[in-house]
């Protein structure tokens, strides 16, 4: 019981000593701008990579034709390419927001 008791209480200073170790500005812009270069590759090779889907799906749809076995394959590599491109760019927009303070998710410093 005395051991939970200490790992509480310890657990407890740690996380109060976290919360009062706050950052600087200049480690903050450099974190988000770190951060906003990752998404922005991202977003450059999630848009290369549907634009090779999309290819890719037009070549399987002309080599079976329009009543072939493999159109629903094209069709399902469309739709999934698409929805990765929006799911890149949502996080890229998010990112945005977050980095010019439109949403508010850490206390200006």
């Amino acid at each position: 019981m005395a051991g939970r008791l200490t790992a509480f209480l310890l657990s407890s200073a740690l996380a109060v000593a976290s919360v009062a170790a706050t950052p600087r500005q200049d480690e903050m812009d450099n974190l988000t701008a770190a951060f906003d270069a990752v998404l922005t590759g991202m977003a450059y090779l999630g848009t290369g990579l549907c634009f090779f889907a999309i290819v890719w799906a037009g070549f399987l749809l002309m080599a079976e034709g329009a009543e072939g076995e493999n159109r629903g394959r094209a069709r399902s590599a469309v739709f999934m390419a698409i929805i990765g491109l929006v799911v890149v760019l949502l996080a890229k927009g998010i990112a945005a927001g977050i980095i010019g303070r439109i949403i508010e998710v850490l206390p200006e410093i």
